[in-house]
Order: structure tokens, then sequence, then C-alpha cells
């Protein structure tokens, strides 16, 4: 899953208000919704405008991102 999808999710999940989010962040509501909110997700979010909406959710752009398996030190998984 992308991080824009799982924001998207989190944001969902949460009832995050995108007007107050769009104010509080300087994101215009329009490029929010078209990236985080309309199912084509048809806009990609650029990097400045996740990690001010990542700082509005009191959350940072890793704790959105996959995370690699770790293996172990020989080398299994």
């Amino acid at each position: 899953m992308k991080i824009t999808e799982k924001i998207s999710e989190y944001i969902r999940d949460q009832n995050i208000n995108l007007s107050e989010m769009s104010r509080s962040t300087g994101i215009s509501y329009r490029m929010i919704y078209a990236s985080l909110a309309d199912k084509s997700r048809n806009r990609a979010l650029s990097v400045d405008e996740a990690v001010a909406i990542c700082d509005y959710l009191g959350k940072t752009v890793d704790d959105f991102r996959e995370k690699p398996e770790r293996s172990e030190p020989d080398g299994r998984a």
C-alpha cells in the first residue's frame, strides 16, 4: 500500500476534516481531496505536502511507509 493510501485510510478512520486540514496546512482543499479522498487518486502528494499533512496529524511520513521485513544476521528471514 502506498503512503498516500495509508494517509488517506488514517484520515478516514480518524474522521479528519479535510477543510480544517486545508486551512491548517495551507494546502488547498482541492489538492488534498484529489490526493487523498478522490477514489481515482489522480494526483500524488508532493513531499512537502505529505510532511505538512503528517505534521498536522501528529505523525511522521515514516509512520505511513512500508517497513521491510528484517532478516536475521545470517540472512534468514
